[in-house]
């Protein structure tokens, strides 16, 4: 079979509206058909509810700069497809999505009826094993979508690490509805003799993934271990120290902005130092450099234009209240004009009272095409009553939503856009392609 991009995009969006989730064992079934290429990859696999795709980036970074060819799979895409799929750092092309995604499409019908097939997430995730078999990865750093029991990813036997980065209440009607539920579900991931690096952040939740990496016989690492001394920190980023006995003294400095990716980077030489027990090696300079260089669109991400303008993705309780914590400490002494769209499956109520508390001036919208957003009339019933923002608009359109915070912001001021991927995904698109006059407030 042979299809274009377009036909191969056209999939997918039906799938997202059809495809049901099929389950692990026919998963196993596509890809034995396949050639069971989850099995001749060596995978890093990554789950948590805030900062896998973090950690991803970064660890992706310092695995390039060693020279590995290294594969990454993550979600979702802030403009296209191509995003998830990536070999250091360089997404997949046209022609290989359309390639690849026949022999995806012609196994889904060789197992379902007609108008039946795989869901988009279970689509991807067999994409994403067969892409980088045959590009010949070295390393494959796979992120779990939703959870990790039963995420498609799991189909995965023996990793050769996994990492499990901070866990909050997110995705609760899949995952279950306390902190201890979600933290089985997401510890699902850790498999029978293979080590795991955990994040410490909750006590409950270390000992809970703990006590499963012990009943499977996987060795843990503590992140806590491997901790980041901050120096000085500015929406490029955080200058830092660190003092290992595997790597000796660094001082560098980690090229995504924001206190919570010094813990996230903590995972990273965590597992670095796990891996140079295999046979990757990863010196100091290598684990610097790709810190500094890593890249993650989207999160905490500085255009500098007059004013400012920030895109982070944060978008549920634990990711937002970190980020509201960045922008004021960044730049709590300069005005703050909030642009925000949620959608309805997140806890939109307290996070609107989070991320609207350090700014004076709030635009409320919605992402373009997903029909889970909530109205931005109805977010504006969200607010504080008690120090609401002095000024509040409501934009149904995203782009004219950032035309008007470009309108009612000072040149010195700041614009922070968040509260969905989807909505950082239009606004970014909107900035980066010249879809909006920015012209006029680049800094000269």
């Amino acid at each position: 079979m042979s299809i274009t991009y377009e036909k191969a995009h056209e999939y997918l969006l039906n799938s997202y509206g059809n495809g049901k989730k099929k389950g692990l064992d026919i998963m196993r079934q596509a890809l034995t058909l396949l050639g069971s290429p989850q099995e001749k990859l060596k995978i890093v696999h990554v789950a948590g509810t805030n900062g896998k795709g973090s950690v991803v980036a970064m660890l992706s970074s310092v695995l390039s700069e060693t020279g590995y060819r290294t594969g990454a799979f993550t979600s979702p895409h802030l403009e296209i497809f191509n995003e998830r799929l990536t070999i250091n750092g360089q997404m997949i092309s046209n022609e290989d999505f359309a390639l690849y995604m026949a022999d995806i499409i012609d196994i889904s019908e060789q197992l379902f009826e007609k108008e039946d097939c795989f869901s988009y997430f279970e689509i991807l995730t067999l994409l994403a094993f067969h892409y980088f078999k045959e590009k010949g990865v070295d390393i494959l750093l796979l992120e779990v979508g939703i959870g990790g029991r039963l995420d498609a990813t799991n189909v995965i036997t023996k990793p050769i690490l996994s990492i499990i980065t901070a866990i909050g209440m997110d995705h609760m009607e899949i995952l279950g509805d306390t902190i201890e539920k979600i933290a089985a579900e997401k510890g699902g991931i850790i498999k029978e003799n293979c080590p795991v690096v955990l994040y410490d952040d909750q006590p409950v939740v270390y000992n809970i993934l703990k006590d499963i990496a012990g009943s499977k016989n996987a060795e843990v690492y503590n992140a806590a271990d491997f901790r980041l001394k901050p120096l000085e920190k500015d929406s490029s980023g955080t200058e830092y120290v660190a003092d290992f006995k595997d790597f000796g003294q660094i001082f560098g400095k980690l090229g995504l902005a924001g206190d919570y990716q010094l813990q996230n980077a903590a995972c990273v030489i965590a597992a670095a130092s796990v891996l140079n027990q295999t046979d990757i090696n990863i010196s100091d300079i290598h684990l610097k450099n790709g810190l500094k260089n890593a890249k993650w669109p989207g999160r905490m991400e500085s255009f500098e234009t007059y004013p400012k303008i920030i895109l982070e993705g944060a978008h549920n309780l634990q990711g937002t209240l970190a980020a509201s914590n960045n922008i004021k400490e960044l730049f709590g002494n300069k005005e703050i004009t909030v642009v925000l769209g949620i959608l309805n499956d997140k806890q939109y109520d307290e996070i609107v009272k989070i991320l609207t508390a350090p700014a004076s001036k709030v635009v409320f919208t919605k992402p373009n095409y997903d029909l889970r957003a909530v109205h931005p009339k109805d977010l504006v019933n969200c607010l504080d009553p008690i120090s609401p923002p002095t000024e509040v608009h409501v934009e149904e359109s995203s782009f004219n939503a950032l035309k008007k915070a470009i309108e009612i912001t000072d040149k010195d001021g700041v614009i922070f856009c968040v509260g969905s991927l989807y909505l950082v995904g239009d606004l970014r698109s909107y900035i980066i392609n010249g879809k909006i006059n920015l012209p006029s407030i680049i800094k000269e």
